[in-house]
């Protein structure tokens, strides 16, 4: 597969998915309060960065959780794809 046909497939993929909670690692400085208001969706580690998985939000409810830890982000580290 060339890397063309590659990016194609991973395109198709995410609009077909639909969207997703994502974070950018390099502006996230550990404060924690997306795992408080997202506990369905945000784990934190021992340092108290966020572990997200990659799931489709599709309950209203994941919805919610991550409109309210995108908006509380201090660093707006946090965004929804899709």
């Amino acid at each position: 597969m060339t890397r063309h046909h590659a990016h194609e497939a991973r395109q198709q993929v995410s609009d077909v998915a639909g969207p997703t909670l994502r974070i950018d690692p390099s502006v996230c400085d550990g404060v924690g309060i997306c795992a408080h208001l997202a506990p369905d969706l945000i784990a934190l580690d021992s340092w108290g960065y966020p572990i997200i998985d990659d799931h489709v939000l599709v309950r209203k409810r994941q919805q919610r959780q991550a409109n309210a830890a995108v908006s509380a982000c201090p660093k707006k580290a946090l965004f929804i794809s899709g």
